[in-house]
């Protein structure tokens, strides 16, 4: 039996990871079920979805939740009285974050993740400063690692320990990803970890 572990924290992106499989057209109840699932097993995040840039993709095309806008959240959720937090992600180039993440104390939202290819760093950088300046707590996925050189991941991590980001994500797609890729990447995360 393994014991409670604090600082383990759960987060779970049923909305915003199955919003990509059906361009994020989800009825506001189910919104609310996993909203309550997710209070009632103790989960610590729920990701709604994304702040995605409404001039790249049409909110006629594609859902509320490949938007996160305040008015729908709140709709829903209400205040979130409860220990559940709220995160969204922001993909870096496909988001206006300057306009669309609003300062921490006008959202109910906690946290932002930043997602970033290796190629896309300078703008994660700052996405992740705005965040941070707003309010939010924020962390960043550094995408597609597997596809890689070692080199480029640790001049990205260098980059992202620059900045006030919470958490750095082990992350990749379609489960490219093998143990022990994973157990020599997080050994490489580690390195840089703060203390």
């Amino acid at each position: 039996w393994i014991g409670y572990c604090p600082e383990i924290k759960l987060l779970d992106c049923t909305i915003r990871d199955g919003g990509l499989m059906n361009d994020h057209l989800f009825g506001d109840e189910i919104i609310k079920a996993v909203y309550q699932a997710c209070i009632d097993a103790g989960i610590d995040y729920m990701e709604l979805g994304y702040k995605s840039n409404k001039k790249i993709y049409s909110p006629d095309k594609f859902g509320k939740w490949k938007f996160c806008d305040e008015e729908d959240i709140r709709r829903i959720i209400g205040d979130n009285d409860s220990d559940l937090k709220l995160s969204v992600m922001a993909d870096a180039e496909r988001t206006n974050y300057h306009e669309d993440i609003l300062p921490k104390e006008d959202s109910i939202i906690d946290i932002v993740r930043v997602a970033t290819y290796i190629n896309q760093i300078p703008t994660a950088i700052d996405m992740i400063k705005d965040a941070k300046d707003k309010g939010y707590e924020c962390s960043c996925n550094l995408m597609a690692v597997s596809t890689v050189q070692e080199s480029l991941i640790r001049s990205a991590l260098d980059a992202l320990m620059e900045t006030p980001v919470d958490a750095i994500f082990i992350v990749d797609s379609f489960g490219s990803l093998y143990g022990e890729q994973i157990r020599e990447l997080t050994t490489l995360y580690l390195e840089y970890a703060k203390p």
